[in-house]
């Protein structure tokens, strides 16, 4: 064994810990020590907390649009502020970039990324961070670590700092027991009023010092900055929570509160900024899906409420959305029974009306009244009437419990019935062909199809009068506004399941077209023509309304049946009262 006093000079040294021994003259101190100028770096960090976006520019060697910096200086300088932006305008880029250069000039600030879904904070980490600003090698030598897990998502600074993702759930009561100083709430539409209120806002509550610690400059009376809530979105419907919040957080702007900013951004500036070409969104506009309100929210930065005219204002359809998923088929062992309207249109013109099928599910109350659940809908565009037929035999196979298959007769619809009136055969997954009878009109329309053997009576013919148009608007109104209708929940509150594979394509195209029936059921108005007669029409007559008569076809048939199933109640709670208890 070598001897102690075989080891080098160096390595005795560092053996011994004199390296580390700052009073001993091996020590690791440096020649020439320089004196650090305090009061310049004060001004140096203190200066780029006022321009953040220099300092993504200067030091960390950023590029950024004007409008990019306009964002980033409000963020940096303002309590609260609110963004309201165009689809694809880069938000969360610029949500990640502000939090770390606030990251790297506050030494070990907690800042907290929430959103309506746990993925959609958690993209900001791993899509942003990591997957893009992590290449810039500046942003990567402040980084300590990237954690990207469901449960812990998150990026440490070596300065203590820490960026994380936070997971708000269905209640937002997972996150209570998180402290940050600053929050950014990433699609700020689709979080609740209530969790901001009672979770996120007291988050940013606790006093802390985010200041250089230089008691030689500050002495004891160190600067306490409050906490910042930072709220980025693309806008929505004037009945939701966020407007009422911008609206509150615009006042107080312009009555002159230096604690509040908000700013729209609308597809223009993307434009202008070269994001994107104004040709390709306006090809957006022309699509057969996009009603002008939708391209108003989601690109235009406005939200949208109703005219003065709709008979079903937004206020009095959404407040029915509460249908968390779509059913494409109807649950195992299902007790429900289920009506499927349908709208025909043939034409394939992308200006065409589009067929139309809803499925309703029907739950009775012990009143006899009926809970009415939109659960499906689906257009078609350019179908023929064979291949809707067809469409119709396979639905019924989904949802077996179906009691009436209701069809609008008029114009091209008025040889479908007889399409279906004929004995089909479907092939099974196990390759067996099933044979099912022909379907046929119920009631005086049945007598036309008395040939047909073995026939089932289970389609209502619908033609459309003025009489028959008042009864269902009517009657439809009255489901809104005491609820007994519920439809599926917006789109945007399940798109983040949608990208993660937890429903299919058909479940969210079942969303979207509920959106996208709100939209013309809002663009609905009841007028007296010249003769008295009580007339619905369009307010925008560019915008469709094949979505709002295929419910409402549906819907008038359920009139019909709650009528009766009232009626039945009735009486039964009649001969009840002649009963004698002893």
């Amino acid at each position: 064994m070598s001897s102690y006093k075989n080891y080098s000079n160096k390595s005795r040294k560092i053996k011994d810990n004199n390296y580390n021994d700052f009073d001993n003259s091996a020590s690791y101190d440096p020649a020439k020590l320089e004196e650090i100028d305090i009061e310049e770096w004060v001004k140096f960090i203190s200066y780029y907390r006022y321009y953040v976006d220099e300092f993504a520019i200067n030091i960390l060697g950023l590029k950024l649009y004007p409008f990019q910096r306009v964002i980033l200086r409000a963020m940096a300088r303002h309590e609260e502020s609110m963004f309201i932006a165009s689809r694809g305008l880069g938000k969360s880029y610029l949500s990640a970039v502000f939090f770390i250069c606030i990251a790297i000039l506050y030494p070990s600030v907690k800042l907290g990324i929430a959103s309506g879904k746990g993925q959609q904070s958690r993209n900001v980490i791993v899509q942003k961070v990591k997957g893009e600003l992590y290449k810039n090698e500046n942003v990567k030598r402040e980084i300590e670590n990237i954690k990207t897990g469901s449960d812990d998502c998150s990026v440490i600074f070596k300065n203590g700092s820490e960026i994380r993702a936070i997971v708000l759930g269905h209640d937002g009561e997972n996150a209570r027991s998180w402290r940050f100083s600053q929050i950014l709430i990433d699609e700020a539409r689709l979080v609740s009023d209530d969790i901001i209120s009672e979770i996120l806002v007291p988050m940013t509550k606790t006093r802390r010092n985010t200041v250089i610690n230089l008691s030689m400059i500050y002495g004891d009376k160190l600067p306490i900055e409050k906490g910042k809530i930072i709220y980025i979105s693309s806008a929505y419907l004037k009945t939701c929570n966020l407007y009422q919040r911008f609206m509150t957080h615009y006042d107080s702007m312009m009555k002159g509160s230096k604690e509040y900013f908000v700013c729209t951004l609308p597809y223009q500036v993307g434009v202008n900024a070269g994001i994107y070409y104004e040709d390709d969104i306006l090809k957006e506009k022309s699509k057969p899906s996009m009603t002008s309100d939708k391209f108003a929210y989601e690109y235009e930065a406005v939200f949208v409420g109703n005219s003065n005219d709709s008979y079903y204002p937004y206020d009095l359809t959404e407040s029915v959305r509460n249908l968390s998923k779509a059913e494409v088929r109807q649950p195992k062992k299902a007790i429900n029974s289920y009506v499927i309207s349908h709208d025909v249109a043939i034409s394939d013109r992308p200006d065409s009306d589009n067929a139309c099928t809803s499925v309703i599910k029907i739950k009775e109350k012990p009143n006899g009244s009926l809970v009415k659940e939109l659960v499906y809908m689906k257009t078609h565009n350019g179908m023929s009437l064979p291949e809707q037929a067809n469409y119709l035999r396979r639905l019924l196979l989904k949802y077996d419990n179906t009691i009436k298959l209701v069809i609008d007769v008029r114009g091209n619809g008025e040889a479908l019935p007889s399409l279906l009136a004929e004995t089909w055969e479907y092939t099974n997954d196990n390759g067996e062909v099933i044979e099912f009878p022909p379907l046929i009109p119920d009631g005086e329309n049945a007598k036309r199809y008395s040939n047909i053997k073995n026939s089932v009576p289970l389609i209502r013919e619908i033609s459309a009068t003025n009489q028959l148009n008042n009864s269902m608007y009517t009657y439809m109104k009255t489901c809104f506004e005491d609820k007994s209708i519920r439809l599926l929940v917006s789109s945007a509150l399940v798109d983040s399941d949608y990208k993660q594979g937890k429903i299919t394509d058909d479940e969210f195209s079942a969303h979207i077209n509920t959106d996208l029936l709100v939209q013309e059921m809002s663009n609905i108005k009841q007028e007296i023509s010249g003769h008295s007669n009580i007339l619905y029409n369009r307010i925008a007559k560019g915008t469709k309304r094949d979505r709002v008569t295929s419910l409402g076809y549906g819907m008038y048939f359920i009139r019909e049946l709650e009528i009766e199933n009232k009626n039945k109640t009735d009486n039964v709670y009649e001969e009840d009262d002649d009963i004698v208890y002893y």
